[in-house]
């Protein structure tokens, strides 16, 4: 039998992201995928330019968002 593949940590620096394919998660479910392109110093905001016609969002860490490297 073999173990099921670890999950990442959420990133906490999201200024080391910039540039990087993510997940961003909201309460632990995937709500879309994109590419990094800009963060605060703080890493308490980040822009993301998502998959698809979706376009770009600010997303903010006080709103609960939590952001994982694509796998």
């Amino acid at each position: 039998m073999t173990a099921p593949a670890p999950v990442p940590e959420p990133a906490v620096d999201w200024q080391q992201l910039i540039g990087s394919r993510v997940e961003l998660r909201l309460d632990g479910r995937l709500v879309r995928t994109g590419e990094v392109e800009d963060a605060t110093h703080d890493s308490a905001v980040m822009w993301l330019a998502f998959d698809g016609n979706h376009g770009r969002q600010l997303v903010s860490k006080a709103d609960g968002y939590e952001v994982l490297p694509a796998g």
